[in-house]
């Protein structure tokens, strides 16, 4: 949870994003407050579209559960052949 915040900087919803330089700079006392859902959206869809293009993970929308921190960088294929072993060990 300490890499994650909740934050209503890109949509007006509140969501729960990796603690990125632009999720920071929104939450700064002295920023403004994020506009309601959905002009905040239209507001940040620029930066995000640009943000995906380039990689930046720094201005784009990296939504995380609280537990972000323990997700392991396996590929599909692993965690499906794991999930299928379990169905076939519990039905035996």
């Amino acid at each position: 949870p300490e890499d994650t915040r909740l934050t209503r900087a890109f949509s007006g919803r509140a969501g729960r994003s990796l603690a990125t330089e632009y999720v920071a700079a929104a939450a700064a006392p002295d920023a403004p407050a994020p506009a309601p859902y959905p002009v905040q959206r239209g507001l940040t869809q620029a930066m995000r579209e640009a943000a995906a293009k380039t990689g930046d993970l720094a201005r784009m929308q990296a939504w995380a559960g609280q537990a972000a921190g323990l997700a392991q960088a396996v590929s599909a294929g692993e965690v499906l052949g794991g999930i299928w072993r379990g169905v076939e060990e519990t039905l035996g």
